[in-house]
């Protein structure tokens, strides 16, 4: 009961670390996985099942609300169930993932209850913000954390408890020894999907030459994984300074269009500020909803401002109206910004403009801010994170979770700082393109680094042979020759290239579901591995 109760926690927790503060970035499957297997007394489980699913999931986000498997609870409960069962590390890792994935999939059918939910709660809040009540609207804002919380919590819940209960303690006992083959190939074959997946996000006509350099240096000239990320950076650092021609952001024409110089009366104090930031660092999603989006949470972090700003109540309703408007960016890069610059024009006395440019930024920066974080920088952070940890080793969560936490926090830290500070001149700066090139430099890395990361991270070799006859002093001699030392021959890591590229296909021109993807590499993994013909790695050679 008590680890039941453990696990639960840590699923509240993962979830809640996703929506606002993103310490450590808690709702990842490679984070939830490797604490969740810490409290189920397995540690290298939880390692091996959350670096799995993480990598299944790379560039899988929830952009603009989607519904995506819920990877961090698939994790949670694949290692909780594989811990209760009995057999060697390799078969509880296998019915971990083989638990985990189809956990993942079928539990995203709970994801819109609870954000329908909060929807029907940000009406509630609507009521509270026309009687200038904050109590209440603060009140909202933090319950609808409830619901989100509550469809991972009580799976997580039950599912430990069955695994507590001792319900799952013979299973490997019955699953046959092809089956754990299987599955090990097919947890070594997932990570093309997040792959492919993210090369479709990402502009792979423009740049796909920057591909061959990271698998250069990996194939050819053995680079390790942070080698790698070196080159990438060189390379995107002197992909911006030569070409500066990228398009930039455009802010529209406002009835208040800003001056060229800041003119903010400084009526706000420091704790003023600090208090803002503070709800907005804590609290930002955690009432998002699918009618207002991010609304709720951007009124509670102006709530301090407004209150301070407008002493008369009607404009103090007005300003909490306003900000209850639709919303939605990054959370990571761009909502800051937009907070800042909010609470600027809100002091210089031009709410028009306040909400005129919200409405400017909110797309171009949720589509930078989106790129930037989760679709590469994430990308690179967790896949090292998952490489490392799938080779037994500690410092892959920990590293991702550090380079969450600090960057993550400095950065939204500054932002806010600096749109407060620079007020009415931001619009100007983002049309200056720095944001775009900043863009275009992680988008190379990103791709120079994927190379990389492709024939490093996914495993696969035949174990298939031919045989072979040659003439030796005159007698007829035959020999078996294994088919993978022939692909070697020819281009090294030639198979997993290829398994990407395939599954590239299958999501990019034949526009399969992730979820159907996912199925099929997991059959194929199951069908291949059982019958010995392909394998994670070559057998050892006696």
């Amino acid at each position: 009961m008590l680890v039941a109760l453990a696990l639960t926690l840590w699923a509240i927790y993962c979830t809640y670390d996703g929506l606002g503060p993103f310490l450590i970035y808690a709702q990842r499957p490679l984070i939830a996985g490797s604490v969740a297997g810490l409290i189920v007394g397995h540690p290298l489980l939880g390692l091996l099942v959350g670096a799995t699913l993480e990598l299944a999931s790379l560039g899988v986000y929830t952009y603009g609300g989607a519904t995506i498997p819920d990877y961090q609870t698939g994790a949670i409960v694949g290692t909780a169930l594989a811990a209760g069962a009995a057999g060697e590390p390799a078969a509880q890792a296998a019915i971990g993932i083989g638990v985990g994935l189809p956990a993942a999939i079928l539990l995203a059918a709970l994801d819109p209850v609870g954000k329908i939910i909060t929807t029907a709660l940000v009406h509630r809040a609507d009521g509270y913000a026309a009687d200038g009540n904050a109590r209440g609207l603060a009140t909202i804002h933090w319950v609808s954390l409830v619901p989100w919380v509550a469809v991972r919590a009580i799976p997580t819940f039950l599912a430990a408890l069955a695994a507590s209960g001792g319900l799952v303690k013979d299973i490997t006992t019955s699953i046959p020894a092809g089956f754990v083959q299987g599955m090990t190939l097919a947890g070594s074959l997932l990570p093309a999907v997040g792959f492919a997946l993210l090369l479709g996000m990402m502009e792979l006509s423009r740049y796909w030459y920057l591909l061959l350099i990271g698998f250069v240096a990996f194939a050819y000239l053995h680079l390790p994984l942070l080698g790698i990320a070196l080159v990438g950076i060189a390379v995107a650092m002197l992909f911006v300074t030569v070409k500066r021609d990228e398009p930039v952001l455009a802010v529209p024409a406002t009835p208040e269009r800003p001056p060229a110089e800041s003119t903010v009366d400084p009526r706000l104090t420091r704790q003023d500020l600090r208090r803002v930031f503070r709800r907005y660092f804590w609290s930002s999603q955690i009432s998002w909803n699918y009618e207002r989006m991010q609304a709720l949470g951007f009124a509670y972090s102006m709530e301090p401002v407004l209150r301070r700003l407008y002493p008369d109540k009607a404009d103090y309703v007005a300003g909490l109206q306003r900000h209850l408007q639709f919303f939605n960016t990054s959370v990571l890069i761009g909502g800051p910004l937009i907070l800042g610059s909010s609470v600027a024009l809100e002091e210089a006395g031009t709410p028009k403009s306040a909400a005129s440019t919200k409405v400017a930024l909110m797309g171009p920066l949720a589509g930078i801010g989106d790129t930037v974080v989760f679709a590469l920088y994430n990308s690179i952070v967790f896949t090292m994170g998952a490489s490392w940890a799938l080779q037994g080793n500690w410092l892959g969560p920990a590293f991702a979770a550090v380079m969450v936490l600090v960057p993550y926090a400095l950065v939204r830290r500054w932002q806010f700082g600096f749109a407060y500070r620079e007020g009415k001149r931001l619009a100007g700066h983002l049309a200056a393109g720095a944001l775009a090139r900043v863009a275009q430099g992680a988008t190379v890395l990103g791709f120079v680094v994927l190379g990389g990361f492709v024939p490093s991270i996914v495993k696969v070799v035949t174990t298939l042979t031919y045989r072979q006859t040659t003439t030796v002093q005159g007698q007829p001699v035959t020999q078996a020759v294994a088919i993978q030392d022939r692909l070697d021959e020819l281009v090294p890591f030639l198979l997993p290239v290829l398994v990407t590229a395939g599954v590239y296909l299958l999501t990019a021109k034949a526009r399969l579901r992730p979820a159907w993807i996912i199925a099929i590499v997991v059959v194929a993994g199951v069908v291949l591995g059982w019958l010995g013909w392909f394998a994670p790695s070559a057998p050892a050679k006696g």
